[in-house]
């Protein structure tokens, strides 16, 4: 029987993967190893998508069903009409580092800035609602065990100090060879998750542009860095 649902969400290249990576070790967690987009489907089919999830976690005899799909942040108030009582996950990450490592994959820097602050602007509308619960990736990084117990405890599942040693059972997110415009993308997220936690902040300072960086600091995203305490 699923007792409870939740939805690791927020903007990507923040911890989701991560995060959804440690919480798939759970003995109770059904988690598929893919970013679903359920919520941006026509209604009966993603109620269609989601009872196949519903019914993979039932024949894994799973009792809680977690799915990670950053960009479902956009769809959190469609997301509570079509799953009652559903939680949401939502890690953040100092939006300096963010927008390097999206810049980095993308290509767009102006474009990673938008999406940094667009998203991050609906978690901050999020934060502090009952079934919402935001954590930051720096904190993580310094204490996982208390984050992912603080985790564990919003979704109602048991905690194991073991959880933190997700790595040594390597899971493979995605899927290279049906990737076909970003295999090595792939492939190299594959081996990141699949790795200890890290210390991945301080990238911006060789990596970040100029404008970016005033614009997280002095302009569009000095209210959202302030927010979420990283200036």
């Amino acid at each position: 029987m699923i007792r409870s649902c939740a939805f690791i969400c927020g903007c990507g290249h923040s911890a989701t993967t991560l995060t959804a990576t440690i919480l798939a070790s759970h003995p109770d967690v059904y988690l598929p190893l893919e970013e679903t987009n359920i919520f941006f489907k026509w209604t009966p089919l993603a109620l269609f998508r989601y009872g196949k999830l519903k019914r993979a976690a039932r024949a894994h005899d799973k009792s809680v069903l977690i799915e990670k799909t950053p960009r479902h942040i956009r769809r959190v108030e469609r997301i509570r009409r079509l799953v009652p009582r559903a939680k949401f996950v939502m890690p953040v990450r100092d939006g300096r580092d963010v927008v390097a490592s999206l810049t980095k994959r993308l290509g767009d820097p102006v474009a990673s800035l938008d999406r940094w602050i667009s998203d991050n602007e609906l978690v901050l509308a999020e934060q502090g609602k009952p079934d919402v619960l935001v954590y930051r990736y720096e904190d993580l990084v310094d204490d996982p065990a208390a984050i992912i117990e603080k985790i564990c405890a919003f979704l109602q599942l048991s905690f194991d100090p073991g959880l933190l040693e997700f790595h040594r059972k390597p899971q493979k997110w995605f899927n290279p060879q049906a990737a076909a415009s970003q295999p090595e993308h792939v492939m190299l997220r594959n081996k990141q998750v699949n790795q200890p936690i890290y210390d991945g902040r301080g990238r911006w300072q060789k990596e970040l542009g100029k404008p970016e960086l005033a614009e997280l600091m002095e302009g569009r995203g000095k209210h959202l860095m302030q927010a979420f305490g990283y200036i």
